[in-house]
């Protein structure tokens, strides 16, 4: 004979069917329609001359009545599942009386169920940021009300049936075979990750002992030694890096920039060296590694904001706004390589025009683009898309030269890909970018990270500001590529459209600073997309974790805890929460924020603090950089599948954490 379940499940257990039972008998709905008949009989009885001495009194019905059929309607419109109608169970004891109030995901209130939404609820507030024993005082409904917590449990109710029960002490799950295990000392925590995402500090040595520390063992002593050759050699030319997320593509480029600067001050300057990235948040974490290797005055830039101004440098009468509405078809044609091609080509034979004119000229004649599609995309745009692209750019350039447009709302704009489409013309009809004074614009090496989100004409109008010399690193990969419109499939064939075919590509076969377990999981979710021959991992970890809960609510309740639990234990970590997007960040950081989770701040400005705390935003923003902790928020293949063309596993694969929980609101986490 089994023996009985725990105290604390057994009485969860009698409440949820006692629960189910009301929710039951609620859905059958007859109160609504009583509560109608009686505002209907009381408005009539209005009209009773008899009772014209009562008129208070029944308005004052009438307003009960109304008041409960609107809370009836509230709280039946959005009815509680039956088969999981609620996540938390609180029981306090304050100036109301002891009282018992359920934690779901919508509110439900009866004469004999009370479920409150955890999202705005004001008691929810105490479920969150209170434990079994604490006394609190907190505000509800514009009074102070103090108390105590007798109960806190938080649960897991599926197809009806109580699968866990949590308490500060204890976590019951029940087994297949019906008994009670508590798995307390097995649960899903945060942990080993401090002080694993790299910092300036963790870099190198600062400005004084870079120098003495010439061969960067810290580096050396993960690559082999081809790699390192191609890395400390001056004249290696243009060095291309790959490797997967955490293996350190960045770190070994900003070596090579600190290397070659050290061994010629003179021609590797720093002030005449760029560093090129996809994101503002990226070029401020460079900034900051950059002078703790000794380097000091580095150009960082994004390559959008980069390309802006020197394009209004050399364009200085074209429109300063863009247009938000450019249809995708275009953009993913003007960043095809078949505009690399088509403008060497077309260049070629003007070379000393005026570069607007070969720009607008080439843009709006029909058969050359589709002529040009012929004969190096074939089959990547139909005659209808080469019809529609050559219908905007026509349009465009109406609006744009002539002043007109098709109404008098229009305004002159250009498409953001025009930038490097009219500096990669001017380059090769009139020569070197030029700076103040008609100077060339040369830069004595270049770096361009996250290389797999540039398409090949971006990457030449890069590459052309480096000389002859070229002194050049490119760090990507491309399974980890976000910019889907961008012409990048691999690195052979963007080296061979650039000219580059004799560059070897360097991978690194090293993950130094992710765990074995954390990289492991980012192949298995890159499916076909993983590396053939997958870097080897120098550090054990604990195991990434895939959490599943109930719903949002019941993760947060987890989460919350989990992360302060965390920062009680590990002041110094930096923790990123990464959601889809913004707008699903911004629920998260509000419903954490409820919580009264510590150090939490909001990023939807790319704006990292880059120091211990918790940072909520999404998978884009964080792209490139490091953590200690990463949790995934929402990860299923619904989210994140492989259409949504996020660079499937970054999220996962980038993180420097031991132990990476992925926060799921629907079933899993």
């Amino acid at each position: 004979m089994s023996s009985p379940p725990p105290t604390e499940v057994a009485e969860e257990k009698r409440l949820l069917e006692t629960v189910r039972a009301n929710l039951a008998r609620l859905s059958s709905g007859p109160r609504q329609a009583n509560h109608d008949r009686e505002l209907t009989a009381l408005r009539d009885s209005l009209a009773d001359e008899k009772l014209t001495e009562d008129i208070a009194s029944v308005v004052e019905a009438m307003e009960r009545a109304a008041a409960l059929r609107a809370q009836q309607q509230t709280s039946m419109d959005g009815r509680a599942d039956i088969d999981n109608p609620y996540f938390g169970h609180l029981v306090v004891d304050d100036d109301h009386g002891k009282r018992s109030v359920l934690i779901g995901r919508q509110t439900l209130i009866s004469d004999r169920v009370r479920i409150v939404d955890w999202r705005n609820a004001p008691i929810s507030r105490i479920f969150y940021q209170y434990r079994e024993g604490d006394e609190y005082e907190e505000t509800i409904a514009e009074r102070e009300i103090s108390g105590e917590v007798l109960v806190r449990r938080t649960l897991a109710i599926a197809d009806g049936e109580l699968r866990r029960v949590t308490t500060d002490d204890h976590t019951w799950v029940r087994t297949r075979e019906g008994t009670w295990l508590d798995l307390r000392s097995d649960e899903a925590r945060l942990a080993g990750g401090a002080g694993k995402a790299l910092r300036a500090s963790s870099l190198g040595t600062g400005a004084a002992s870079a120098r003495a520390d010439k061969h960067l063992p810290e580096i050396a002593s993960l690559l082999d030694a081809r790699q390192f050759d191609l890395i400390t050699r001056p004249n290696a030319g243009v060095v291309v890096i790959q490797g997967s997320a955490g293996s350190g593509k960045t770190t070994v480029g900003l070596h090579r920039i600190a290397y070659l600067h050290y061994h010629d001050e003179r021609r590797f300057r720093p002030d005449r060296t760029l560093v090129l990235v996809f994101s503002r948040a990226l070029a401020a974490y460079i900034q900051q590694v950059l002078p703790a290797l000794g380097v000091e005055g580095v150009q960082v830039r994004e390559y959008e904001r980069w390309a802006a101004r020197l394009r209004r440098q050399h364009y200085r009468h074209l429109p300063e706004a863009y247009n938000d509405m450019t249809p995708a078809v275009v953009t993913r044609f003007k960043l095809h390589t078949v505009m690399l091609k088509l403008l060497e080509e077309v260049c070629r034979a003007r070379k000393g025009d005026d570069p607007l004119t070969v720009f607008e000229e080439t843009l709006t004649d029909r058969e050359l683009l589709q002529d040009a599609v012929r004969r190096w995309a074939p089959g990547s745009f139909s005659e209808a898309e080469v019809h529609k692209v050559h219908r905007w750019c026509t349009d465009q350039h109406f609006i744009r030269f002539d002043g007109g447009g098709a109404n008098d709302h229009d305004i002159p704009t250009l498409d953001r890909e025009d930038d490097t489409l009219l500096l990669r013309v001017y380059q090769l009809v009139r020569g070197p970018l030029t700076v103040r004074k008609g100077r060339p614009l040369r830069y004595h090496h270049v770096m361009v990270d996250e290389a797999q989100d540039l398409s090949p004409i971006e990457l030449a109008v890069v590459l052309d500001t480096a000389g002859n010399n070229r002194s050049v690193t490119l760090a990507g990969d491309v399974a980890q590529r976000l910019a889907q419109e961008r012409d990048f499939q691999d690195w052979t064939s963007v080296l061979e459209a650039l000219n580059l075919e004799h560059v070897s590509v360097s991978p690194l076969q090293v993950s130094y600073r992710s765990t074995r377990q954390i990289m492991e999981t980012s192949w298995e979710i890159l499916g076909p997309l993983a590396p053939a021959d997958p870097a080897t991992t120098v550090r054990e970890g604990a195991p990434v974790g895939h959490l599943k809960f109930g719903g949002m609510g019941a993760a947060v309740a987890w989460l919350a805890e989990a992360l302060g639990d965390l920062m009680h234990r590990e002041p110094t970590s930096y923790v990123a929460l990464l959601a889809l997007d913004l707008d699903s960040a911004c629920q998260w950081y509000q419903a954490l924020e409820l919580a009264e989770v510590p150090y939490l701040s909001y990023i939807d400005d790319q704006s990292f603090r880059f120091r211990p705390g918790i940072e909520v935003t999404d998978i884009r923003s964080s792209k490139g950089l490091e953590f200690d902790y990463v949790v995934v928020l929402g990860a299923d293949a619904h989210r994140f599948g492989y259409d949504d063309h996020l660079g499937v596993g970054v999220g996962v694969g980038a993180c420097a954490c031991a132990r990476t929980p992925w926060i799921h609101n629907d079933v899993q986490i």
